[in-house]
């Protein structure tokens, strides 16, 4: 019965989105760029990475759309050097002030984080070792579209880590284009 339900749930909600579209740009584009990260703790320095992001124009200032992010992060020092990677795949929502060639907008992300391990080493000898699992976070973001040049600034808030290992919530700087999307 609760599959049934939800089936229902998700035909009426697609149906509703599929009729709704905006009147100044194309219906579908897709969002592609690198991004720098800056950790959030003291474990790890910072890093580089890559998002791929479909997204739906339901109105002039909304759209949804389905990401997935990738980061490499690491740190070096005299004894050991980590490197460790996260990446998401979650659900995007986006809301733009205007319908001009430069638009800022802000948004929220939320999904599934899947994370890398993490050990602990002296001297090549590994003393403790875990592996993180997957967690589900969210993300804020703020940014703008210039054209179809896009950068933003976003908060990865990772929920459920073990305590000493929240090192994997990272700002990430994001710079990329998109393709679609444009004005009609």
């Amino acid at each position: 019965m609760k599959k049934i339900l939800t089936l229902v749930v998700a035909c009426v909600v697609f149906a509703g989105v599929a009729s709704a579209q905006s009147d100044s740009f194309k219906s579908f584009r897709v969002d592609a760029g690198l991004l720098y990260a800056i950790p959030g703790g003291d474990l790890l320095d910072a890093g580089v990475g890559y998002y791929l992001n479909p997204k739906y124009q339901i109105t002039d200032n909304i759209l949804l759309g389905a990401k997935v992010e990738g980061a490499v992060m690491g740190s070096a020092d005299e004894n050991a050097l980590d490197i460790s990677a996260v990446v998401s795949y979650a659900a995007t929502f986006d809301y733009y002030f205007n319908t001009n060639s430069f638009r800022p907008f802000v948004g929220m992300d939320a999904g599934v984080y899947a994370l890398g391990s993490a050990d602990l080493e002296l001297n090549g000898e590994t003393l403790a070792s875990m592996d993180l699992g997957s967690k589900f976070g969210i993300a804020p973001k703020v940014g703008f579209s210039y054209g179809h040049f896009d950068m933003a600034l976003q908060y990865n808030l990772i929920f459920g880590q073990e305590k000493g290992y929240d090192e994997y919530n990272y700002m990430s700087v994001k710079v990329g284009f998109h393709f679609g999307g444009g004005k009609k």
